[in-house]
């Protein structure tokens, strides 16, 4: 059978547990490693920029500016973090101090309970000051700091997501054509009328010049978990110039299927194609940036600049099938071939 604690000598355990815990944050040490992680994410931004630029990305031009207000902003108020850390926190180790002696006191006394009493409400008034002291220096020294802890972190997201896309293309079952650039990538379903039950997942590519599904997955499982097989080839791949419009659909329960409808033009091999796209990704947003892409506004997103001469050369690209001689459709962006939706040659600029 266990012993019964007294009340007052359970309440005393309970301030000196209070105390422990004051103890081990006096110095401040959570905050000093934050200063650490922020300093090493800033520092490493560049490396990871340029890392996501040697792999190809060219869109994103405003990842290397930001980068750089981010380093400055941070170098303007580090030294005014860590020197607030250091001055609060010896403060607050002094009131620590005070405090311990009042808990050596108390410990003796945890045989008497009626003397023990007494000393109860002037430690507990002191844990109460201390804690306060430590909140409010916490509270103070993340709020020069949050703002920029919070645009980092989603700087780093930023550039997670960048590589994801590269890894997919890197990963991709089919070759880019020349010049192509991948903007966007999302984990998707081609929905098929009529054929839901094995409709293909896999990953829609926005580039620069196409929209491309390829179904990645493993197919013929039994029960959905055993055995099957990879299968990873390209479903469709349109240009962006048969694109004639694209609308963003929310279905499913409460909306939660991000759908988007694609209507195609001439020489498309559909007329109609309709795309789920999976992973927390917008179909709204989708919609804006195949529209954006289309109508060449993204070139200001570029960190790096088509070449003078294939700007040139789209310029002055052939209008008219040197096969057949059926008109060819418009180039987008930077495209550098295109395929006469008539006799199916393929015209390069």
């Amino acid at each position: 059978m266990s012993e019964e604690i007294n009340p007052t000598v359970a309440q005393f355990d309970g301030l000196r547990s209070r105390y422990d815990t004051l103890n081990g944050k006096a110095a401040l040490s959570d905050l000093s490693s934050k200063v650490g992680e922020i300093t090493r994410d800033i520092s490493s931004l560049p490396a990871s920029i340029g890392k996501a630029r040697g792999r190809g990305y060219v869109f994103a031009a405003y990842l290397e500016h930001k980068a750089e207000v981010l380093a400055q902003q941070w170098n303007d108020v580090r030294g005014q973090i860590e020197t607030m850390i250091v001055d609060d926190g010896t403060r607050l180790r002094h009131e620590v101090e005070r405090l311990r002696h009042r808990i050596d006191a108390g410990a003796n006394l945890r045989g008497t309970p009626a003397a023990l009493q007494s000393q109860l409400p002037d430690l507990e008034r002191g844990i109460d000051v201390a804690e306060s002291l430590r909140k409010d220096a916490e509270s103070r020294i993340e709020g020069l700091y949050q703002t920029l802890a919070t645009d980092t972190a989603q700087t780093i997201q930023q550039l997670n997501t960048i590589n994801w896309y590269l890894d997919q293309r890197d990963e991709a079952s089919f070759d880019f054509l020349a010049e192509e650039k991948t903007y966007l990538a999302a984990k998707a379903e081609w929905v098929e009328k009529g054929k839901s039950k094995d409709d293909p997942d896999g990953i829609l590519f926005l580039t620069d010049q196409r929209l491309i599904f390829e179904q990645k997955e493993t197919t013929g499982k039994k029960l959905g978990l055993f055995g099957g097989k990879k299968t990873q080839e390209v479903e469709w791949a349109i240009p962006l110039n048969q694109v004639e419009s694209v609308e963003a659909e929310n279905k499913g329960f409460w909306g939660g299927k991000d759908m988007l409808n694609f209507r195609l033009g001439s020489g498309a091999p559909y007329s109609l194609i309709t795309v789920e796209v999976k992973g927390g990704v917008k179909s709204k947003f989708w919609a804006a940036q195949i529209d954006r892409m289309i109508k060449g506004e993204t070139g200001d997103e570029r960190a790096i600049q088509p070449d003078p001469e294939m700007i040139e050369a789209i310029r002055s690209a052939p209008t008219e099938c040197f096969s057949c001689g059926g008109t060819l459709p418009q180039l987008v962006a930077s495209q550098r071939q295109m395929e006469c939706p008539y006799c199916g040659a393929v015209v390069r600029v």
